[in-house]
């Protein structure tokens, strides 16, 4: 044992270095070789030992790690730690994690142990540390833990997670049972399973599952699946539905060929919000505050209604008007005899619309489109 004292300094940046390539953690009786060399090939002080043996080695870490002010941690007899994430984090546990769970959606401990190479004592140590951090969610499932993606590892890595994974395996928005205990791949599925329901990440439908992520994806299954009946409602009602009329109808078809609004209490609302913004797109509807219309067969509707009423104006007068304004007045009768729903703001609705249209073609047929 030499007489001069180790330089701590220079030891500690040693450390920190080794445990930056290995996730933070040092094994005295596998790196020791690369402490020593790399300690004796540092600028250490000029009242410092040169070099080091594995006692001062030893002997040393161990006092680093009772210092406060010295950011190395003892675990056991040999074995050092060196928190390995910083402000930043850190891009080697990031890239591992992005990378392993891009092929599983749940781990065991002893896969993330294998993953980085820890004895098998440090596993729980480092899965408190990344699941302290976000870097994993911790699923319990008896006596033993699992592992999943968590929010401060899924900021640096796209398309890898729960959800992401989940969305994937989806069809129509959904998952069957069985598919899923396929992509969860571990023995303790139905833990997992109330996991994903308690989390928020799916919805149980009794044998299948709705993937949250996807609730799109379903609302796009849905509109398939009801819109021809949704188009007849507004035929009926010459293209032209209240809005509360229009989502009463949306809710009504989908209970009676699903019970998933029954059963996905939870995401009701977003369920039906998806269907109705597919609905809106799938069947060229334009929304207003009150009404929605089916928006080119509604002008067809209201130009049929204009031109016939022009028409029966023009075989009832003996004397054509000889303003705008009174050409629209004398029409009055023919637009309130406008019935096509038995909700009246849907007949007054048409009945605005056919009048503006009317209205624009007596100025362009009667007056050159020069009356307004």
């Amino acid at each position: 044992m030499t007489l001069l004292p180790v330089d701590t300094d220079v030891l500690e940046d040693v450390c920190r270095d080794i445990a930056q390539d290995n996730y933070g953690f040092i094994y005295v009786s596998d790196q020791k070789g690369e402490i020593k060399s790399a300690y004796e090939s540092a600028d250490v002080g000029l009242t410092n030992a040169k070099s080091l043996s594995a006692s001062d080695m030893r002997k040393a870490l161990t006092e680093m790690a009772a210092d406060e002010f010295i950011d190395l941690e003892q675990l056991r007899d040999g074995v050092f730690y060196v928190d390995p994430f910083g402000v930043k984090g850190n891009m080697n546990i990031t890239r591992e994690l992005t990378n392993l769970f891009g092929q599983r959606l749940v781990v065991t401990g002893e896969t993330l142990r294998s993953r980085f190479s820890l004895a098998i004592d440090d596993i729980e140590f480092f899965a408190d540390e990344l699941a302290d951090r976000d870097y994993v969610r911790r699923i319990t499932a008896g006596k033993r833990d699992y592992y999943t993606i968590g929010p401060q590892l899924k900021e640096h890595a796209d398309d890898v997670g729960l959800d992401s994974r989940l969305e994937r395996e989806a069809s129509n928005g959904k998952i069957a049972h069985s598919d899923l205990e396929r992509v969860i791949d571990v023995d303790a599925t139905s833990d997992v399973i109330r996991y994903l329901d308690r989390e928020g990440y799916i919805v149980d439908l009794d044998g299948e599952y709705l993937v949250q992520e996807a609730i799109d994806e379903y609302g796009r299954y849905l509109t398939e699946e009801i819109d021809e009946a949704i188009e007849a409602e507004f035929e009926e009602s010459s293209y032209v539905l209240r809005t509360d009329e229009f989502e009463q109808v949306v809710e009504n078809e989908i209970d009676v060929r699903f019970d998933v609004l029954s059963k996905a209490r939870s995401v009701r609302r977003e369920i039906l919000e998806e269907t109705r913004s597919t609905l809106v797109e799938r069947l060229g509807l334009d929304e207003g505050r009150e009404m929605i219309e089916m928006v080119d067969p509604f002008e067809d509707v209201v130009e049929d209604h204009a031109r016939r009423i022009l028409t029966d104006m023009k075989a009832e007068q003996d004397q054509l008007p000889g303003t705008l304004p009174e050409w629209v007045e004398l029409a009055e009768e023919h637009f309130e005899e406008l019935q096509v729903s038995n909700a009246e703001p849907v007949n007054e609705h048409v009945r605005d619309a056919v009048r503006s249209r009317y209205r624009s073609l007596v100025n362009d047929e009667e007056f050159g489109g020069m009356a307004e």
